[in-house]
């Protein structure tokens, strides 16, 4: 009789707690952020969780997603934009002769992506991937930079 009770209790407990996140518009938002967070839509995740944080200050979950996605994001963006230069630098060096603005041109882009990886601030919760990809793009401006200049 016993374990029927604290079956009983224990199914009544987690459909209690399934109903308050069903019911809840801010968990509900912050879920779904975090769906979104771990596809790695990070500007849709931190957009989600920030309208689930103004609906609900106290809504951990939302804080982290908010937080987790914003840092992520730049990360992303940093990857991005690296990529880019990446092949700009690519084309201008596959030129017949590289002119003196040229070089000026890649050396402010290895500058500015040297500098732009240095306020990078991962967390423990930042994806590895992102932050290895982000090392790796570094690791390359950095190689050119000193090869070049």
């Amino acid at each position: 009789m016993k374990k029927i009770l604290y079956s009983l209790f224990t199914v009544l407990i987690i459909g209690a707690v399934f109903l308050y996140f069903y019911t809840n518009e801010s968990y509900k938002k912050s879920i779904e952020a975090k769906y979104y967070y771990i596809k790695g839509d990070f500007k849709k995740a931190y957009i989600l969780s920030k309208e689930a944080f103004d609906i609900d200050p106290y809504n951990k979950m939302a804080f982290t997603v908010m937080t987790q996605s914003k840092i992520s994001a730049k990360f992303q963006d940093y990857i991005e934009d690296g990529r880019k230069y990446l092949k700009k630098i690519e084309e201008i060096s596959n030129q017949k002769s590289v002119s003196n603005s040229d070089k000026i041109r890649i050396k402010m882009m290895c500058e500015t992506m040297i500098e732009r990886f240095k306020k990078l601030t991962p967390t423990a919760l930042t994806d590895k991937k992102l932050k290895k990809e982000a090392f790796d793009i570094y690791s390359k401006f950095k190689k050119i930079h000193e090869e070049l200049f």
